[in-house]
């Protein structure tokens, strides 16, 4: 009789589970469009709840947009339960998720009076009770989603995870860059699934800190022109009202958005109504003034012109 079966190693446990993920990768991001296809209500909406039920829940999720959340394995994180140094470290981490942070630049953003070495002193202590916060029970040097490498610290988001910044910045980079001869209604369709995940503005209990109102501009002013691009779009397949909706949410993210000031007034001119038509150019007009520049004797009669797209019949 021979011997025993061997039971597998952790090693070779874990290696057989990559090698599972890698060959079904395929089929989940075959089947992952159908699912988005659906228009949201509106065009900006909540981000999208992670899928329900055993092992498909991402293990960790993070939300930034329109309020900060974090939730490990099914279960909400409470913030309150550490100080506000320690809640901004956290949401700094979690902006990035993924990716390493140099202690510096920690320092700099949350320890900017105190000197380096109680700074680092401050960051040690901070991050050993993120550590507790976020795996409470776990044995010293055994945490694994607060890590750090040399002089710099991260969440280390595994598969499956959810982060609604890291999401929408893909998914806008790809909209943003469309394919050649690429359908005008799957690309719609794409346009609303990205945005789907900008939930409001990004961490709005940091306020104006510094390390923060860079990227909440530049990820507002990417959703702004996902709305502006999405407005083109339905003005190009003949459908003004969704049109309008989308170049207004673009302006309540950017009203100085020039494509969207052109989709609106388009838009509102293919409904037949030329007196909402007329009140987006002057208020363009005003906008162009705030800004110093002044528009020419003729604007309010070319405005309506400025969309390159003939309407269809």
């Amino acid at each position: 009789m021979g011997a025993p079966d061997r039971e597998p190693g952790l090693q070779e446990v874990e290696e057989l589970l990559s090698t599972a993920v890698t060959l079904l990768r395929p089929y989940l991001d075959a089947a992952r469009p159908s699912a988005e296809a659906a228009a949201p209500e509106s065009v900006l909406g909540e981000a999208p709840d992670a899928p329900a039920g055993g092992d498909e829940r991402p293990m960790v999720e993070i939300r930034c947009f329109g309020g900060f959340r974090v939730t490990v394995g099914g279960t909400a994180v409470d913030c309150g339960a550490v100080r506000p140094k320690a809640r901004s470290l956290l949401r700094l981490l979690a902006l990035r998720a993924g990716s390493p942070v140099h202690r510096d630049v920690l320092l700099d953003a949350l320890w900017p009076d105190l000197g380096h070495e109680a700074g680092v002193r401050n960051l040690h202590v901070t991050v050993s009770r993120l550590r507790t916060l976020l795996e409470p029970g776990a044995e010293r040097g055994s945490a694994t989603l607060l890590t750090r490498d040399e002089h710099s610290y991260g969440l280390a988001l595994g598969w499956p995870c959810a982060s609604d910044v890291r999401e929408f910045d893909r998914r806008s980079t790809v909209c943003l860059r469309p394919a050649p001869g690429e359908d005008p209604e799957r690309r719609i369709a794409a346009l609303r699934a990205a945005l789907r995940w900008y939930g409001g503005e990004l961490l709005p209990e940091e306020g104006a800190a510094e390390w923060v109102v860079g990227e909440r501009r530049r990820l507002r002013g990417r959703a702004a022109r996902l709305c502006a691009t999405l407005a083109g779009c339905e003005l190009e397949l003949g459908r003004p009202d969704a049109a309008a909706a989308a170049a207004e949410q673009a302006l309540t993210l950017d009203a100085y958005l020039d494509e969207a000031w052109r989709a609106l007034v388009t838009a509102r001119e293919r409904l037949g109504d030329p007196a909402a038509a007329e009140r987006g150019r002057r208020a363009y007009a005003r906008t162009l003034r705030s800004l110093g520049v002044t528009p020419g004797p003729d604007a309010a009669v070319t405005a309506g012109r400025w969309w390159s797209a003939p309407p269809r019949p």
